[in-house]
């Protein structure tokens, strides 16, 4: 039994989290056929929304759109629909969850996972939320859907966080949203997602929010660390921790990179303290914050450490770099791939980031996983056989020793 355990760890044990990432529907610039299926483990398709009635609304979905990106799905892979607080009516999820028609809406949200092909759902309710009947209906999504994938997406606003604990039994994911954590009402610049406090209680950081959901009683394995593949623009300072007044606007990844006024070596830096990228730029007197490839090797060291389930990222569009081939059009997912797995994959000459790459078991690409991938699972295989020549033998060995027991006597 040992020998078994240990070729399970060999051969599967660095594979044993999640890596869910957002796409969102009708983005216009990722196309379905080339989302990085072999980076991710689960894909959100974002997102369905409540009706007051507890029908499910379409909102950024099309039905095209939703029998394309299952259809295109790969063995091995999970896709979800995600439901958010629908953007015309932020009542309408205490309303579809209320005494009267959360049977109704429940059965909407499992009719609509299953006729569509989806693999789950995941539960996005940010606003106005009654935590009562946010517990309630999650506990009723798991009683319909015991095959079902069931994620929610959290912070520690809005008893998010007692949500999540409370129905723990029922979730297989629950990803903190670790972003927009720089909000100008806090008086100073800071940074979109920072990691680490690092001994200043009063930071909005990711460490702190994830401390939350585990404080509330919610296991560590459940928690997800979500990284955001957006950042922040502050005009008129270059640093964090600037006191004032400020109306910081947002940039996607993709676009960061493909700045060449920006996007200079002389402008970006690191805060080892905080965990965070960030460019300083005083030409421009300007802050930009955003999360690279040092954040993220910082972050799956972190949540190694913490003994938390997974990552999810979002959103898979804005990092993605048309105009680059292979691994360089998703750096950032490549990144967090090579990081989570161990593995590394040679970048390509013209990635913004130089980031090693990686593929998952179940991926469509594996051609280039490193060495000590393959030996790994070469050792596993060796263990497995050693295990089951060791089982053999003593099975053999009983059965000879049987045979000694009941042998006729001599005449």
């Amino acid at each position: 039994m040992k020998i078994l355990a240990l070729a399970a760890l060999l051969s599967g044990g660095l594979y044993g989290q999640w890596v869910t990432g957002f796409y969102s529907a009708q983005n216009g610039v990722l196309p379905i056929s080339n989302i990085p299926w072999d980076k991710y483990t689960h894909i959100i398709h974002f997102a369905a929304a409540p009706n007051s009635d507890g029908t499910v609304d379409l909102h950024y979905l099309t039905q095209s759109e939703i029998k394309s990106i299952t259809t295109a799905r790969p063995a091995g892979k999970t896709v979800l629909v995600s439901v958010k607080d629908n953007d015309s009516n932020l009542n309408a999820f205490a309303a579809a969850t209320s005494p009267a028609t959360i049977a109704t809406f429940t059965n909407n949200i499992v009719n609509f996972v299953n006729s569509n092909g989806y693999d789950g759902v995941d539960l996005d309710w940010e606003s106005k939320i009654n935590t009562t009947q946010y517990q309630n209906l999650l506990m009723r999504l798991r009683s319909a859907m015991p095959g079902k994938v069931i994620t929610m997406d959290a912070g520690n606003w809005g008893g998010m966080q007692t949500v999540a604990a409370g129905a723990a039994s029922a979730l297989d994911q629950v990803n903190v949203m670790c972003y927009d954590m720089d909000t100008p009402g806090n008086g100073y610049s800071w940074f979109n997602d920072a990691l680490l406090q690092n001994g200043k209680s009063r930071l909005m950081t990711c460490d702190w929010r994830a401390r939350a959901m585990t404080s509330a009683g919610l296991p560590a394995s459940k928690v997800g660390i979500g990284i955001p593949f957006y950042g922040r623009r502050w005009s008129g300072i270059t640093q964090p921790l600037v006191t004032g007044s400020f109306k910081p606007s947002q940039f996607p990844y993709r676009d960061l990179v493909a700045d060449g006024t920006r996007w200079q070596p002389q402008n970006r830096f690191y805060d080892t303290g905080h965990k965070a990228n960030y460019l300083s730029i005083p030409s421009l007197n300007e802050f930009d914050s955003y999360n690279g490839v040092e954040f993220i090797q910082d972050a799956v060291a972190w949540q190694k450490t913490q003994g938390f389930g997974g990552f999810m990222t979002f959103a898979l569009e804005f990092e993605y770099l048309a105009n680059q081939s292979g691994d360089a059009r998703y750096p950032l997912s490549t990144a967090l791939a090579a990081a989570v797995s161990g593995t590394t994959r040679v970048a390509s000459a013209n990635d913004p980031q130089a980031a090693p790459s990686a593929d998952f078991p179940g991926g469509m690409r594996g051609e280039l996983s490193t060495t000590k991938t393959i030996l790994l699972y070469i050792a596993g295989a060796l263990l497995i056989a050693l295990a089951f020549a060791f089982s053999l033998r003593r099975i053999n060995s009983s059965i000879a020793s049987k045979r000694e027991l009941h042998r006729e006597p001599p005449i």
